[in-house]
């Protein structure tokens, strides 16, 4: 797949991200099959840290295990190559640092304040404007780790609530803000907040930083939720999260339970 000469959009994210320490290569596609597929194949002398693929529409778009992620022409839809220098016990921080990125630079752009669902969700007024895909690779010499990000910017979210079989609700920056988003702007934005959270909290001592913002921008303490971990069902209230940032829940026979590995979770 050759990547496309958009030059204008090119141009001016390469403008906005000159401060940027992260970010070394830009692919942009106008149409990709996935950012997420593209990024791992990507052989590793064209993968270095801070890498970033941009399509402005994807047609196998990947959410969590596999299932579709809608995602139609004015979207952003990106993954940026991480080359981790840390203990693989902070990889659920990953997570949580692409959440933080996108609702600061949602709040940034059009002063909306977003909640985070556990782990990887961003919503607004209860709707899902935005997802976090990690993939990562810790077998090969070179380890690498790929955020992917779908961001219903500039879309319309009847096309994916339409397309989509789950009882959360999407929406879009549009929608919820009333005019059209500047792509290139955000992306930048997104970028830049994702450099900060990796390069100055993302190390010793500092990633209970991290989750102490998570929980301030969440609000699914104190609600019930119900989890699906393969066969097994978890129903409870969630109480906290652990020092690794799985989830912890009091189940409605009194236990306590850690979630760290999860195929679906419910919160009400």
């Amino acid at each position: 797949m050759k990547a496309s000469d958009d030059s204008a959009f090119k141009t001016r994210l390469a403008k906005l991200l000159s401060t940027s320490k992260l970010v070394k290569s830009i692919y942009f596609f106008e149409n990709l099959d996935s950012t997420q597929d593209y990024a791992n194949i990507l052989p590793h002398n064209d993968s270095l840290h801070g890498t970033l693929i941009i399509a402005r529409s994807q047609k196998m778009g990947k959410g969590r295990i596999g299932r579709p992620w809608i995602s139609p022409r004015g979207g952003l839809w990106m993954s940026i190559v991480l080359v981790p220098d840390f203990s693989i016990d902070n990889l659920l921080f990953t997570q949580f640092i692409g959440a933080l990125a996108v609702a600061d630079a949602i709040k940034e752009t059009t002063k909306i304040t977003c909640r985070l669902k556990w782990p990887n969700d961003i919503l607004i007024k209860g709707k899902k404007v935005c997802g976090i895909l990690v993939d990562v690779n810790l077998e090969s010499e070179k380890k690498r780790i790929i955020m992917g990000i779908g961001l219903n910017a500039n879309v319309e979210s009847s096309l994916i609530n339409n397309s989509i079989n789950v009882d959360s609700k999407a929406t879009s920056l549009k929608e919820e803000y009333g005019n059209d988003i500047d792509l290139v702007y955000i992306t930048s934005s997104v970028v830049h907040k994702i450099e900060y959270y990796y390069d100055n909290l993302l190390r010793p001592g500092k990633t209970m930083e991290i989750l102490d913002r998570w929980k301030q921008e969440s609000d699914i303490f104190g609600k019930r939720a119900i989890v699906y971990d393969g066969t097994q069902k978890f129903e409870g209230e969630v109480i906290d999260l652990d020092n690794n940032g799985s989830l912890i829940m009091r189940l409605d026979d009194s236990s306590i339970e850690k979630i760290i590995y999860y195929s679906s979770v419910s919160f009400f």
